[in-house]
């Protein structure tokens, strides 16, 4: 067991309950503590007795230090794209469930950043989009500049948001329908969370769209989701470098841009309508055919690409089991749950990969 340090934290009992998805009825159910007494538990209007952290303990499958470590209880990012569209088949339950997720793992994050000396190889530009709201595309310009890409398209967009000091996390979100998120944290490098569920194309343009929130947001504004698909579409998609295979862009045409630019065929014919390439009659004649073709839900399975795989986090963790020898059960301690959920969580090997402490 981890040692106990500090007080009692109420609210991590409705964290990791959320977490789970249950109610508190459902909680109820599980230890035999009233949903009254859960509700004041979780308020800090009653202390548990032992015996009920026990039971908590238990029904909710995580180490008792989780209800004592210092890391304090994070609501929703300022913007999770598209988190805040209207989506009237996703419940707040299971949006609450995937927000105390993250909460849970931004306080893994900064575990994992304990233990090394975190130094950027790239520097990460911060733009007020007050300032360049009117040219969004200068600022998607200027960051390419700053981390010296080649002209064309990116080879490997997680390879230059990790070497910039961003910190890429794989959650499952398809419940929610969120594709990304991202969390600028006092004390830590920026976080970004990406469903892990995202076919490559849309997995990229994620990345780049909470890029853009990262460089141009500090605060949430009405515009901001906009500023980061315009910011994203033009990163990934310059106009001087793509403009010119753009003009009477044509859906083959699109089907054989998509595997060069690692973008998907709708966010090709968006930056040629974008950039005046094609007029509005020719792009909703495009999207007619996309429908018609099926593509709009799915696009043609040969063109599908490889979703990019964040290494950062991976390589932090092989850093506490590597060179701190860091066995199964000092991995529970570190972050307050069971070894089985950490593996799933992060895609690790079966507990035999690792040494368990006798």
């Amino acid at each position: 067991m981890a040692e106990l340090n500090g007080a009692f934290r109420p609210e991590m009992v409705g964290v990791r309950r959320r977490m789970l998805g249950y109610s508190q009825a459902d909680l109820e159910g599980k230890t035999g503590v009233t949903q009254g007494t859960i509700s004041k538990i979780e308020q800090g209007l009653k202390d548990p007795t032992e015996q009920q952290i026990a039971k908590l303990t238990q029904a909710l499958s995580c180490l008792e230090s989780f209800f004592y470590q210092a890391e304090r209880e994070y609501g929703p990012p300022i913007s999770a794209h598209p988190m805040y569209r209207k989506q009237a088949s996703v419940g707040q339950k299971v949006l609450d469930k995937v927000i105390a997720e993250l909460s849970v793992r931004l306080g893994h994050a900064r575990v994992l950043l304990k233990s090394v000396d975190f130094e950027p190889e790239l520097p990460l530009p911060r733009y007020d989009a007050e300032d360049y709201a009117a040219d969004i595309e200068e600022v998607a310009a200027m960051v390419r500049r700053a981390w010296y890409v080649p002209r064309g398209p990116i080879r490997s967009l997680m390879e230059y948001v990790e070497r910039a000091g961003i910190l890429v996390i794989q959650s499952d979100m398809e419940a929610a329908r969120i594709d990304g998120a991202s969390y600028q944290v006092p004390g830590m490098p920026p976080v970004i969370f990406l469903n892990r569920n995202l076919p490559g194309d849309r997995q990229r343009f994620s990345l780049a769209h909470e890029l853009g929130h990262i460089i141009l947001h500090r605060f949430p504004s009405p515009d901001m989701e906009k500023q980061a698909d315009d910011f994203a579409a033009a990163f990934l998609m310059p106009a001087e470098d793509i403009g010119g295979e753009l003009r009477d862009l044509t859906l083959p045409r699109a089907a054989q841009l998509k595997p060069y630019w690692r973008a998907s065929m709708g966010s090709i014919i968006v930056r040629a309508k974008t950039l005046g390439k094609i007029d509005t009659g020719t792009s909703s004649y495009l999207w007619r055919q996309m429908s018609f073709k099926g593509y709009r839900t799915r696009e043609p399975a040969v063109l599908d690409l490889q979703p990019e795989s964040p290494t950062l986090a991976h390589a932090l963790i092989s850093n506490l089991t590597d060179a701190f020898g860091y066995g199964v059960q000092e991995l529970e301690g570190a972050f307050h749950l069971r070894y089985d959920e950490i593996a799933t969580l992060y895609g690790l090997s079966k507990p035999t990969a690792l040494r368990r402490i006798k």
